[in-house]
This record gives C-alpha cells, sequence and structure tokens, in this order.
C-alpha cells in the first residue's frame, strides 16, 4: 500500500489489535497489508496530517496508546477524507483496551460447543459480566465501528447491505483511497461482529453502556424537567439506570443460547421488554450490525483464500456462519409485523389473515377438533401424551397425514427457507422439536416403543408442522379464524404449534385472551359474544392501574397498593405469606404448561425494592414467592367479586391498555383495550 512501511517490531501480541492479530496470522497478504500494520518511527516533528500520523505510530511503538489515539485524532480534524487517520485511531483505541483478533476468536470457539464442553451463552456476556466490563469491550469497539465506516461510505450513494440494511451516504467521507476498501471490510466485519451482539444496550447511541443513561440528552441527570421528558424517556425509559436495567435482561435473554445449536428455548423474548411493541426495536440494533458484519467479512474470504490464507478465512468462515445463523434466527422473533417470520403460514402468496384463536382448554397449544376425540382413543392416556389432539404434534401428525405439508411437497421446497441445509436451519429445528416430543411420550395405551420409533423415523423427518392449504378451522377448534401459523403464537415461552420456536408475535386482536389468563370454557366455542371482554375501571380512590377486588375497602399506600387486585403477584404473594397454598388455592389455579412458572420468578424479579423490603422477601427461592408463583394470576371462579373494579365479562379477555402499564399483574404487557 503505497505511503506504508513496514510494520513496528517489538510491540506485543497481547496488545495487538483485531486487525494487527489478523496480519500476524496471515491476512498481511490482502491488498498487500493491514489495516492497522503501523508506521515506523520517524523524526520528522512537522505536525502536519503525515506528520502526526507518524507521532502517533511511534507512540503505538512505545505502548503509549492514549497519546496514539490523540495524535490520530488530530490528523482527522486536519483531513477529513484521510483514511489513515480514522483507521489508525481505531488501533490506538482497541490496542488500549486489549482487543485483538485472537480475544474475538477464542470468545466465539469458547461458545461454539463442537464437543458438548463449550459455553452457553453469547461472546463477551455470561452471567458474572459487569456493566463496567461490557463497557470496555462495546466502547473501542463501537468507536472504531464509527471511524471505519467512514472509510466505506460514500459521499453521495448508500452502500446497500444483503437484508436490506444499509450504509447512508456521508458528505465527509475518508475516501481518499490510501486504505483498500477489502481491508476495510475484514477489519471492519469482525469489530461489526461484536457490535451487533451488544449494540441493543447502547440505549442512547453514544457508544458506551454504562450506569448513566442520556448523559448527551440530560447532562444533569438530576433535572427531573429534563428526564422525564419524551426526548429522554424515548431512550432511557426506566431513567438513568436504563442501560444497567437491559444489560441485566440482556444476560437473562442470552445466558441459555447455544450458537452451534441455536434453538428457541433459549431464546426468551420476555427478557427483551415486558412490553413487547419494544422487541422489534432491539431486534433491529442486533441485526443491522450482524448483516454488515455477515457481509464485509464474506465479500474477502475469497481474497483470502487467493492469497493462501485458508486458516485465517476457515476461521471467518466459521464465524460468518455463527452470526448469520443467530441473524436470521432473531427474525422468527419480531414482533406484530403481521408476517409468517418462522415460514409455517398456509398461504406462500404472502397475503394470508392474522390467525386468531383461544387456548380453551389451557394447555398451552392449539386443539384442532374438540369432537375428533375417536380418533385419538387410547393415545391420551398420560399427562406427556394428552396434548397429542393439538395442531403440529407428533401424534397428530401421525395420525392426521392427510392435513399436514411434507418436506418434499411443493408447498414447501417452494419456500426460499426450504433451501437452508445447515444445523440451525428451519426444517432441522422443526425435526429436532418433533423428534424431543416424540421421545417425552410415555409408554400406555396405544403408544407403544415401536409408534415412539415410528414417530422418529418416519412423522418427524417426513411431515412439516404446516396444515396444508386447503385446510380450514373445524366448528369446534382453538383455530377461530384466520391464516393457521400467522402471528398465531404469543410470548409466553409456549411453542404453541409445535414448530420447534417460540416465536411469533401475540393473538393481539380485539376479543382474545392474549395471555392466558382468561376463564376459556369449551361450552363458548362457535357461541355468539363468547368470551365476553372484560370490562373495569378505576374507581376514585384506588388509581393503581389494576382491577381492585373490593372497591369498598381502601386502597393501601405505597408500595401496596396493588396487594388487593385481581391476579396480581403482590396479592399471591400476600396469600401465601397469610394462609400458604391452602389461601392460594380458593382463588388461583396451579400452573401447568411450560415456562410459566419461570415467568412468575422473573416477575417477582422485576417488582420494587420498596416492596420487597416491607414484606421481607428479596429472593425469588423465598418460600413465600415459590408458593405464590405455584399459581397463576387468573381467578378461578370466573365470576367478578360483588365490589371490585371488575364489572363485567371474562377476566383476561381485553382487559388492558396499550398504555405501558400491566394491568393484571401477570408481568407482560400485552393486551388490547380497558
Amino acid at each position: 500500500m503505497r505511503g506504508m512501511v513496514p510494520r513496528l517490531q517489538g510491540l506485543r501480541p497481547a496488545k495487538l489489535a483485531v486487525w494487527a492479530a489478523a496480519v500476524a496470522i496471515g491476512a498481511w497478504m490482502l491488498a498487500g497489508c493491514n489495516l492497522f500494520a503501523p508506521l515506523a518511527a520517524d523524526s520528522d516533528k512537522d505536525l502536519t496530517y503525515r506528520g502526526l500520523l507518524l507521532k502517533g505510530n511511534q507512540a503505538i511503538n512505545d505502548g503509549d496508546y492514549v497519546s496514539a489515539e490523540a495524535y490520530f485524532l488530530r490528523a482527522r480534524d486536519l483531513n477529513y477524507r484521510g483514511s489513515e487517520a480514522y483507521l489508525y485511531a481505531s488501533k490506538a483505541l482497541v490496542s488500549r483496551f486489549h482487543i485483538d483478533y485472537s480475544t474475538l476468536n477464542a470468545e466465539f470457539n469458547s461458545r461454539r460447543n463442537k464437543d458438548g464442553n463449550g459455553k452457553k451463552g453469547i461472546p463477551f456476556i455470561d452471567s458474572n459480566t459487569s456493566i463496567e466490563k461490557i463497557d470496555s469491550t462495546y466502547y473501542p469497539v463501537a468507536q472504531s465501528v464509527e471511524n471505519l465506516e467512514h472509510i466505506l461510505r460514500h459521499r453521495n450513494d448508500t452502500v446497500l447491505i444483503p437484508g436490506g440494511w444499509k450504509l447512508l451516504p456521508d458528505g465527509d467521507t475518508a475516501g481518499d483511497g490510501k486504505v483498500s476498501e477489502g481491508v476495510a471490510r475484514l477489519d471492519l466485519g469482525l469489530l461489526q461482529t461484536i457490535k451487533g451482539m451488544l449494540g441493543p444496550l447502547d440505549l442512547d447511541g453514544n457508544n458506551h453502556v454504562n450506569r448513566k443513561c442520556g448523559e448527551r440528552i440530560c447532562p444533569d441527570l438530576n433535572n427531573t424537567a429534563c428526564t422525564t421528558s419524551a426526548a429522554y424517556l424515548a431512550k432511557c425509559k426506566d431513567g438513568p439506570a436504563s442501560e444497567l436495567i437491559g444489560f441485566e435482561h440482556f444476560k437473562a435473554l442470552t445466558k441459555s443460547i447455544d450458537i452451534n445449536s441455536l434453538d428457541t428455548k433459549d431464546v426468551r423474548a420476555r427478557q427483551v421488554s415486558s412490553n413487547p411493541n419494544e422487541i422489534n426495536d432491539f431486534l433491529d440494533k442486533m441485526q443491522g450490525p450482524i448483516a454488515a458484519s455477515s457481509f464485509n467479512l464474506d465479500s474477502v474470504t475469497g481474497a483470502m483464500n487467493q492469497h493462501n490464507e485458508a486458516k485465517l478465512s476457515g476461521q471467518l468462515d466459521e464465524i460468518v456462519t455463527n452470526i448469520s445463523d443467530l441473524s436470521n434466527f432473531l427474525s422468527y422473533m419480531r414482533y406484530d409485523d403481521r408476517l409468517d417470520n418462522d415460514f409455517d403460514d398456509q398461504d406462500s402468496s404472502g397475503k394470508g389473515q392474522r390467525m386468531v384463536w383461544h387456548d380453551y382448554n389451557k394447555d398451552g397449544a392449539i386443539l384442532f377438533n374438540y369432537d375428533d376425540t375417536v380418533t385419538f382413543s387410547g393415545y391420551t392416556g398420560k399427562p406427556e401424551n394428552a396434548q397429542c389432539q393439538n395442531i403440529g404434534h407428533p401424534l397428530h401428525r401421525y395420525l392426521h397425514p392427510e392435513l399436514y405439508v411434507k418436506f418434499t411437497d411443493s408447498a414447501w421446497t417452494r419456500r426460499a427457507v426450504a433451501k437452508d441445509a445447515s444445523k440451525n436451519s428451519r426444517q432441522s429445528i422443526m425435526i429436532k422439536h418433533c423428534d424431543t416430543v416424540a421421545v417425552g411420550l410415555i409408554v400406555d395405551g396405544l403408544v407403544t416403543e415401536a409408534l415412539k420409533l415410528k414417530l422418529l423415523t418416519q412423522t418427524c423427518s417426513t411431515y412439516t408442522s404446516i396444515l396444508k392449504s386447503t385446510v380450514r378451522p373445524p366448528a369446534r377448534s382453538d383455530w377461530v379464524s384466520g391464516t393457521f401459523g400467522i402471528d398465531e403464537e404469543e410470548f409466553d415461552d409456549r411453542d404453541n404449534d409445535y414448530d420447534g420456536i417460540k416465536d411469533e408475535d401475540s393473538r393481539n386482536a380485539h376479543g382474545m385472551d392474549d395471555d392466558d389468563d382468561a376463564i376459556l370454557r369449551v361450552s363458548m366455542i362457535g357461541v355468539a359474544g363468547e368470551p365476553a371482554p372484560m370490562v373495569w375501571h378505576e374507581a376514585p380512590g384506588h388509581v393503581n392501574q389494576c382491577p381492585d377486588i373490593d372497591t369498598l375497602k381502601a386502597m393501601l399506600p405505597p408500595p401496596f397498593q396493588r396487594q388487593f387486585c385481581v391476579g396480581s403477584l403482590e396479592h399471591r404473594i400476600y396469600l401465601a405469606q397469610h394462609g400458604g397454598v391452602d389461601s392460594l388455592k380458593v382463588y388461583y389455579s396451579k400452573f401447568i404448561g411450560e415456562g410459566a412458572y419461570k415467568n412468575c420468578l422473573e416477575d417477582f424479579d422485576k417488582l420494587p425494592d420498596a416492596y420487597k423490603t416491607a414484606v421481607g422477601l428479596r429472593l425469588n427461592t423465598d418460600a413465600a414467592v415459590q408458593d405464590a408463583c405455584q399459581y397463576k394470576h387468573i381467578w378461578k371462579s370466573g365470576v367478578h367479586p360483588p365490589n371490585s373494579e371488575w364489572t363485567s365479562g371474562v377476566f383476561g379477555v381485553d382487559e388492558e391498555i396499550q398504555d405501558g402499564v400491566d394491568n393484571d399483574g401477570d408481568g407482560w404487557i400485552d393486551e388490547d383495550i380497558k
């Protein structure tokens, strides 16, 4: 590369930046040099643009990365088109924070879990990681990405990235051509990998993840007029601690992910936010950089192979595959877009109507036909087998093969997703989940070991969980209307349709039980006006954003204002502390199905500290919390108390407003209208 001289000797490997380490293992050959190969020391005292670069590289040679960065930033200020200044400023920054290629590759290798002994989670995050530690990784990465993107941006044209993402024009782009685009893509791709995974934590966009969210918006975070403004709350909805809170949720979201074998049992969208409307923004912040990272890395691996750098190219290929899988996987979780995010709809035209369904028997899945009992006689004995009448269940596919699309049918093969043959492909996930359910069946009645083997070797690998386009809802079904597969799920940690992904949006339309907290009965199916939406109001003196049980009794002062609300966790804890499970079971029924118990424990963690202190509970392992979380927030009787704020209708059907408030105390802001 013109203008560059041999790289300095004596720079310790541990101090090499991502790009310098890539040079050390062979990426030097790409475009003739590598991004961060430093200039030799120079005695030139002329602090022009070139002189500042030389001074900065001398400081790097001396291990003084702070001074080096300062020189390079001064050079950048002198020449905004100087690609080297942006490039070397990032070199100094990542060296100061001890980030190198080996660090990144080691983090990915430790979590690829190839031999079953790898770590769960995503690189750089585990249960012991502090927010300060993450900031020391994220800040140099994010700032370097910002610097390096100047080299790739066009002054007037948008750079298109596959997947619909864009790099917008930049009038002050560092476009002097001293750094080749190919080299920049390699280095930028490596950093964008990290930024893509950690970027959602940076709520205020200042390239930091810290305990003081929004200081650029409100320099004085004690100024309540500023911190309660719309501009501030749009970025930091939980106040100055917003990024810390988001970081803890992110750790919980990702702690169980196995990036080598993705599964939605490990991705719990409730951890992103209790408000599902915030999930898309979270996904965008992660998927944009991940898509750019895959594109940039993928674009240079061919050139690396041509220069006999097959080892490094192979390592990058694995990283590209992992992050591409993660990006595709996250797409399944997109909320409220009225699309078939997981490709299980019947209408391949993409014009299907949103599915409406009610889980009348409360088993967390979609029972196809309540009248179809003869076919399943002898299969439903044990609890593990009792759900076999649900759409997508392996036994349902086995007993009703005429309803389902095969993996060999054009209805599947013409889908773009069918072309993915990776271990984390849509087909692989679907088959794996079918196998898991089949293995879990209990030998009882007509369920024999021979039948289980047939499910594993024939049914699961032959039939998708997708209903044929000709299938319509039976008269007595949990499926009420619309196209099967479009927005049929909720963020309740349940795979309602047995397709291996707890992915889709919510049954979020007027007159539905969005969060499974309604008292529904099979007798309601097909009856006009059933289930009747819940009606409730805030009585004077009882304004606490939840339906009080008895308005004749004064509402308690904070932090107990929700203690006597229908369904609230505070009410269940009160009963647990004043009578135990015998008291709880009078009003509430026990949890069944996957995940709800865990959600309740997480909901306790989100309660105010003042409340926890007042009731003498600190951890969700405390006995009263454990007792309370054995029971749902569903009011058992199905009849509203005589003096409550709940005045009519079925509890759980449309009881909330999209006002950012969890009115029914179930830990989830999910339902429609008041």
